[in-house]
């Protein structure tokens, strides 16, 4: 008689409550170790996105100067540089930034019309009078339909959508720009500025190449740098602080809505701009290698070329000076921490209190030795050190 054979049995077990535990303790160690890789190489990405960015615009701005026989900026550097646009006293004027004034050059040409707006072109489009000073003749006072800047098919630079943002003005500088609002439209609508890949805005400093002046003033000065060209105008430099006041004396810049003025009732929050108007507690003076204006003297500066005088070999580093700009036109953006030259990156430049990055740091120590070429063995040979190295910021010269 044929048996029925019954398919064997076998032993089925779940996994034990400690082998759970196990995988997802796993799987956290995995997650702890990819979840920090993954945002790295995201804010890298992010980082290089940017730096081609301003590579672009800087080969744009080459490109108008070739065409133009001039740098980009529809109004010049002295007059951006005007009291009426930079404020006085650490109060915010006009607040028309470097990077707006480029971008009517670069990619606006389509948005601008001088004089009396066409019915033709919708008028309510326009902000009315638009420039670092009150135009005194209405054939001539500027309009600009701000959603045409970048839209152009003759542009010399086409930014992405998102790296085009206007920033909110109302005469404080508790907007996101430290300026007055320009008026004209019903929205609130003003002129883009230029923003990086982390939101924050992206400075450009303009060399005013009519400033005639010797670089070495004597007695500590330097017409470099300087705040403002004054009221008319008549005390030019070959950079001005003032040009990006509307930035730099915001307390709320950019996505990250950030303050980076100085504070002086706290030691450093963190997010602290060694270009912030009163950085060490006194406010910038014209044509004074001090403070905020120190610190650009030191960015704006072709590293490792300084001036003959004062003389390098015996001047100290505080006292060196540049003899020509890093570029005619310097792109600037703040970085990953969305912080122009955070005062937490630059401490170790400091000379004791003085919260001043200085040209000369590149040139020589603060005990005042020149550099050491690595590769010179027996150590005589001097070099020079580019100081932006030790900051995030990302910095492109045209």
């Amino acid at each position: 008689m044929n048996q029925l054979q019954l398919p064997a049995q076998h032993d089925r077990r779940a996994f034990t409550l400690i082998e759970l535990l196990v995988v997802i303790a796993l799987i956290g160690i995995l997650i702890g170790i990819l979840l920090p890789a993954i945002g790295g190489a995201r804010i890298a990405a992010r980082a290089q996105a940017t730096r081609n960015m301003l590579s672009q615009i800087a080969s744009a701005s080459a490109a108008f100067e070739t065409d133009n026989r001039r740098a980009p900026g529809y109004f010049s550097a002295r007059e951006m540089a005007l009291q009426s646009n930079t404020g006085t006293g650490g109060a915010p004027g006009r607040g028309l930034t470097a990077m707006e004034n480029v971008l009517l050059d670069l990619c606006g040409k389509d948005a601008i019309v001088v004089g009396t707006v066409p019915t033709s072109k919708i008028p309510a489009n326009y902000l009315n009078d638009v420039g670092p000073a009150a135009s005194t003749d209405v054939n001539s006072e500027v309009h600009v339909e701000p959603t045409l800047i970048g839209t152009g098919k003759s542009n010399y630079f086409t930014p992405g959508k998102k790296n085009l943002v206007s920033f909110e003005a109302d005469g404080t500088a508790n907007a996101s720009r430290a300026g007055m609002k320009f008026t004209g439209r019903t929205d609130n609508l003003q002129l883009p500025d230029l923003v990086d890949y982390e939101g924050q805005p992206v400075l450009a400093w303009q060399l005013d190449e009519s400033c005639k002046l010797p670089i070495d003033q004597g007695t500590g000065k330097t017409s470099f740098v300087s705040v403002d060209s004054g009221p008319v105008g008549a005390t030019p430099a070959r950079f001005y602080w003032g040009s990006n006041a509307g930035i730099l004396l915001s307390k709320a810049q950019g996505k990250l809505a950030l303050d980076t003025t100085y504070d002086s009732s706290v030691s450093d929050r963190g997010s602290t701009s060694l270009l912030s108007y009163n950085m060490g507690g006194v406010g910038p003076v014209n044509y004074t290698n001090k403070g905020s204006l120190a610190t650009l003297l030191a960015l704006v500066g072709n590293p490792g070329t300084p001036n003959a005088t004062p003389d390098p070999k015996t001047a100290n580093f505080d006292q060196i000076l540049p003899a020509s700009p890093r570029g005619r036109i310097i792109f600037h953006a703040p970085g990953q921490d969305g912080v122009f030259l955070s005062q937490k990156q630059g401490s170790r430049f400091f000379n004791g209190t003085d919260k001043s990055v200085y040209y000369g740091i590149g040139i020589k120590d603060t005990g005042g030795n020149f550099y050491s070429d690595a590769t010179d063995s027996g150590g005589t040979k001097s070099t020079s050190i580019n100081f932006l190295d030790r900051f995030d910021d990302i910095v492109i010269a045209n």
